[in-house]
């Protein structure tokens, strides 16, 4: 964590004093009663709640309304046909293709098994699809658009761990409310999920012969008004640090995302009660839109207020699935702008345990902000011990995203350790003199992965152009840091650079636009040649790579030189401001 100036030590023990756990039971309780998919009657009591308990907190508040294209899901059916009549526990994916009884023979995508495949690989793997019912490991929204591309008839979504309940996911990658360019992603298959027990039985029938499925698919899909509650705590200062989490959910949704709600709460009021402390303010806001309009919610609000979070916004801190029972460790989930020690350490603190390497920011959760110049973003993850979490990836059991989900998941010890954890990253960054970004430490991450890329691209595919403007980014981000020692003026500079270094690495589109949903999110173009050579790729797929690869590596190369003439014009003005 560093050595932290005396406002932030005196505002982080006052906020963790006044952080009651008996608030975030009460709020959990109110919760549970709530089935809060996005725009339903009970997410909007939900909402209604938080706004009411914000006004009781004496906090400044607004009930934001929005439109998004959302889906909720309605009814599923997976019936076997042959070699025997039997039918399976599942439900479908949002945005699916509505269906009755649609039928055909079944395929298993066994290359669905293997995280990478090269170009030829794909083709022999997605012309297995035609004209069949497909069963696979991925999720369905990873293969919804090529499948229909290759003429399947539905796909079933098989979630590899062993519990016998089916967990509800989306179908589409798209990000936000969709837009004309990119309204092809929303899927034309009826799409599916179901256990992994049923996926084996499946499988282990398919190795005898051929099998046959019948497949139904409802999801309420459309376009949808939704409330998101945001509160306004002001500091002494208008810069700010955004708290966010969603409030809708699969079912009761307690561990994700009802706990977290309450946490955001509490450390709301926590947070507003100190506020005479705060040197910047505190933005917080809840969101629809998340399971059921692929994060609709906070992209509409990233695109509403753009002005306000790129000038404004130093820092995103989001809570997601946290106070779960069985998450006795976290994960620093983050691009690490803000150096290894200030998650690490705290991490060690709360949890006993020494902190596992981080995992750099997917295109998962409410990712909504990189484009919008803001320094630091942290999702923390709270994750079981590691024997379990290799069983139940997300939170500490098998309840994500499934009707398990309930008030007895909640761990309320594991919710006051989680909220003080946040709270006091917020405290620090709220209070600090500096935002505490280490850009040069960030820069060397960003060469390791380019390194780590390179080392599996074809020679056609070349990063050495790279090199020579990342040792002059690298050298005047140095300069930068050396003059930033003692100013207190520096939020501003270290916004249209830090950000736009995340910006750089952890998106691909403009700044106005959202990246496909995809895991990892860093240099996507770039990882996408990784593997393929003229040998496993067709000459117009290697044709497109190497053009969408060229185009990524000018890009890069190009913010490069922009934010080197950015720092030049800062330290210039620095420099005749003090003569």
């Amino acid at each position: 964590m560093g050595e932290c100036s005396g406002l932030v030590q005196k505002l982080t023990k006052q906020v963790l004093e006044t952080i009651q756990k008996e608030n975030i039971v009460q709020t959990a309780q109110a919760f549970s009663k709530w089935k809060r998919a996005s725009a339903s009657k009970d997410a909007e009591a939900a909402a209604a709640y938080l706004i009411s308990k914000l006004k009781e907190y004496g906090i400044p508040n607004k009930r934001l309304e929005f439109t998004g294209y959302m889906s909720s899901a309605v009814s599923a059916k997976l019936k076997m046909l042959s070699p025997e009549i039997r039918e399976f526990e599942v439900v479908p994916c949002g945005f699916t293709r509505n269906v009755e009884d649609i039928q055909g023979e079944l395929c298993y995508d066994y290359m669905g098994e293997s995280k990478t495949h090269t170009p030829e690989q794909n083709v022999r793997r997605f012309a297995e699809f035609k004209d069949k019912i497909v069963l696979t490991k991925e999720y369905c929204s990873d293969i919804a658009y090529e499948a229909a591309a290759a003429g399947a008839l539905g796909i079933i979504g098989m979630y590899n761990s062993p519990e016998e309940v089916p967990h509800y996911f989306g179908a589409s990658n798209h990000n936000g409310t969709p837009t004309p360019d990119n309204r092809h992603l929303i899927p034309t298959l009826p799409c599916i999920d179901c256990t992994k027990s049923a996926g084996d039985y499946m499988i282990d029938q398919m190795k005898k012969g051929p099998v046959r499925v019948s497949i139904s698919a409802q999801a309420e899909t459309g376009v949808k008004r939704a409330s998101i509650p945001v509160a306004f705590i002001q500091g002494a200062e208008d810069n700010f640090v955004l708290m966010d989490g969603h409030y809708d959910s699969h079912c009761e949704g307690m561990t994700d995302n009802g706990a977290g709600d309450a946490i955001i709460l509490e450390l709301a009021r926590a947070l507003h009660q100190n506020r005479s402390m705060l040197k910047r303010s505190i933005l917080v806001c809840w969101w629809a839109g998340h399971e059921f309009g692929q994060y609709a919610g906070s992209t509409w609000f990233s695109d509403t207020y753009y002005e306000k979070l790129r000038d404004h916004c130093v820092a995103h801190i989001n809570i997601d699935v946290a106070g779960s029972r069985g998450a006795e460790r976290i994960r620093a989930r983050t691009t690490q702008m803000e150096g290894k020690g200030f998650t690490a350490e705290r991490i060690e603190t709360y949890t006993g345990y020494a902190a596992e390497p981080y995992i750099p920011l997917p295109h998962l959760g409410e990712q909504s902000f990189l484009g919008r110049e803001v320094p630091i973003t942290i999702m923390l993850k709270y994750e079981a011990a590691p024997e379990m979490q290799k069983i139940w990836p997300v939170g500490g059991g098998y309840w994500w995203h499934s009707r398990e989900d309930g008030l007895d998941k909640v761990d309320f010890d594991h919710a006051m350790r989680d909220a003080k954890i946040n709270a006091e990253m917020i405290c620090e960054i709220a209070n600090s003199d500096r935002i505490p970004v280490d850009m040069s430490a960030y820069l060397a991450e960003t060469r390791r992965f380019l390194t780590e890329i390179e080392r599996e691209l074809h020679p056609d595919f070349d990063l050495a152009p790279v090199y020579p403007h990342l040792r002059a980014l690298d050298e005047k981000i140095a300069a930068l840091e050396a003059a930033m020692e003692g100013r207190t003026d520096t939020d501003a500079i270290i916004q249209k650079t830090a950000g736009a270094l995340i910006q750089m690495e952890y998106t691909y589109t403009s700044p106005y636009e959202y990246d496909k949903l995809a895991v990892p999110a860093n240099f996507q173009k770039l990882r996408a040649a990784m593997g393929v050579t003229p040998d496993n790729a067709d000459e117009t797929t290697y044709l497109f790579l190497k053009t969408d690869f060229l185009r990524s590596r000018n890009r890069l190369i190009g913010e490069m030189d922009r934010l080197c003439s950015v720092i030049e014009l800062q330290l210039l003005q620095w420099k005749y401001k003090k003569e």
